[in-house]
């Protein structure tokens, strides 16, 4: 994730709060406060450890081990890997499937369906060494051919993906010719040496590349299942064939999907026997199930947080924490009249983000005036001052954009997905704007499904979202999300001075300091253009029952928990 999220997930100051009513408590894994891991040059990069060793403790599991969880929320768009970008899709895919990397519990790169990997003297060439006797649910090995396929298949223009971008930016020899319809797929630079070795080619070095592969969206596909099955393969659990410690065993659309371990997997095997993932839309119905012992973990409603921290009981299986994810206000940059950057900025000087977290969020969350998170490298705190509220800025800025009388500003649609707590910030949103502008927003929410397909197709005016870390680097916020030809800039905007910025810092062989000083002068470029109006950094309150054990929350999770979901096991 990010990833997109759900139309719903932001970032923290280290050492959140962890407890439990018994046995281990959730860990929650600290934010990172420097750049990405990145490979040196002419090494063999080795990971310490598998990422699924996140936690170990003493206790062994007893009684069923079976856990259910409301990490859905409502029916994905797609759980195809290379076509997903939302934060529920990669909810799924990441159990059912494996990458090359995986990210560890510090967000490193960590070995994952490669054992490790070596880098050429100047950078630009990876050799991965794929873990011996994998084996894909159905039995079939998996092989570096099975990865070579899913590097074509995304940057397939016919595929159309979202993070097909990611892959360009990062420089793979070929991607952006084959991408862009001008080259042919045998010139990617994205070969299978033999059946255990995958070599990638990049046209310059790039540091933070182990953090590129070990994406959901690059996980190994199945040529042979795509093209019998065509676009339905991943509607059902006999065609769904993946890598991963899981596999889905059923999908009762609208209601729920359910995995089950993946006996062909020689990874960490996961002690769960089934995992039921849920798709209720309502918080509230989701905390009740919660409280008569019908769910596992939870996220805590706006409206309980207070009762949750004052209840003697609920308090002991607490845990607040905050992501590594930004929330804005999303504007289509080329509606009128939101094509006035004094409009765009006017709206984000009307909304109160105090107000906001305070009322709305029961006071979980940080105000955000800018896109990059807390704990992210390149964290600006001061950055966006002048598009913080100010409600008679904003009316001046409406004034210049040509409206002194907000009754001639033309109505808009806000449109959001399904859920009671999208629903109280696009409210108090759509509030904000008539009471400071007199402006009139119409919502229009929609289920979730259907919400993620009208956003990919930009058929919106307002849309509400947001931006979560894929990995810890600042890179992942810049050209790959608002660059002028982004397959995930879905705001239609476009500055050639950001993109030069950005550039600048996507250099990977300049250190730290000097990239950051790039990336800094393009996201001041962001805040001036106001593309979208940052609003708040997410915090999240979760209760977790004390049964559950080795459950770790890391800041840029799917959904909370989910990261090392194979360690996770029963304890009653």
């Amino acid at each position: 994730m990010d990833r997109a999220t759900l139309p719903l997930l932001p970032p923290p100051p280290a050492g959140a709060a962890t407890s439990s009513a018994g046995g281990a408590a959730p860990t929650t894994a600290t934010k990172p406060t420097t750049g990405a891991a990145q490979a040196t040059p002419g090494t063999a990069a080795q990971p310490t450890q598998p990422a699924q060793q996140a936690q170990q403790t003493t206790p062994q599991p007893t009684g069923a081990q079976e856990i259910s969880v409301n990490a859905l929320q409502g029916e994905p768009d797609t759980i195809d890997p290379n076509r997903s970008s939302f934060a529920t899709e990669a909810a799924v895919i990441r159990q059912v499937f494996e990458p090359l990397l995986v990210f560890d519990k510090d967000l490193k790169p960590a070995p994952g369906a490669a054992s490790s990997f070596d880098v050429s003297p100047d950078g630009k060439t990876y050799t991965f060494h794929l873990r011996q006797g994998a084996k894909w649910s159905d039995g079939q090995p998996v092989t570096a051919k099975d990865f070579v396929y899913s590097f074509r298949r995304i940057l397939d223009p016919a595929t159309a993906a979202e993070y097909a971008s990611f892959l360009t930016d990062a420089g793979i020899v070929g991607s952006a010719d084959f991408n862009s319809g001008k080259g042919s797929a045998d010139a990617l630079g994205v070969k299978a040496v033999d059946d255990n070795t995958l070599q990638i080619q990049l046209e310059a070095s790039i540091g933070y590349f182990p953090d590129i592969v070990a994406l959901w969206v690059v996980a190994p596909i199945r040529q042979d299942i795509v093209q019998k099955a065509g676009d339905a393969w991943t509607q059902d659990p006999s065609t769904y064939i993946g890598n991963g410690p899981f596999k889905m065993s059923e999908w009762v659309h609208q209601d729920h999907i359910t995995l089950v371990p993946n006996p062909g997997y020689n990874g960490p095997k996961p002690t769960l026997t089934k995992v039921t993932l849920q798709m209720v839309t309502n918080n509230e119905a989701d905390y009740a199930a919660y409280r008569n012992n019908e769910r596992d973990w939870t996220l805590v409603p706006d409206a309980d947080v207070q009762a949750v921290r004052n209840d003697p009981q609920l308090s002991k299986e607490a845990v607040e924490y905050t992501e590594l994810t930004t929330w804005w206000l999303i504007m289509n940059n080329t509606k009128t009249p939101l094509d006035n950057v004094n409009v765009r900025k006017a709206f984000s000087k009307a909304i109160d983000r105090q107000a906001l977290i305070r009322d709305v969020a029961s006071g979980v969350g940080k105000p955000a005036t800018s896109m990059i998170p807390p704990g992210m490298p390149g964290f600006q705190p001061d950055l966006g001052k002048d598009i913080d509220f100010d409600v008679a800025g904003a009316k001046n800025l409406l004034a210049q954009a040509g409206f002194s009388d907000p009754s001639t500003f033309p109505p808009l649609r806000f449109r959001f997905a399904t859920t009671s707590a999208n629903q109280s910030r696009a409210e108090f949103i759509q509030a904000q704007l008539k009471q400071n502008l007199g402006i009139n927003v119409n919502l229009d929410s929609l289920e979730a499904k259907a919400y993620q397909a009208a956003y990919k197709a930009k058929d919106y005016d307002l849309a509400w979202g947001g931006w979560g870390a894929d990995y810890p680097d600042p890179q992942n916020w810049m050209a790959s999300l608002f660059g002028c030809n982004a397959s995930n800039n879905k705001y239609n905007y476009c500055n050639p001075q950001f993109d030069q910025a950005s550039a600048k810092g996507d250099v990977g062989s300049m250190d730290l300091n000097t990239r950051l000083q790039a990336y800094g002068q393009a996201q001041t470029t962001l805040v001036n253009d106001t593309p979208v109006a940052p609003l708040f950094y997410r915090g999240r309150m979760l209760l977790v029952k004390p049964w559950v054990q080795n459950l770790v929350i890391t800041p840029k999770d799917d959904y909370p928990g989910l990261s090392f979901l194979q360690n996770v096991y029963v304890k009653k």
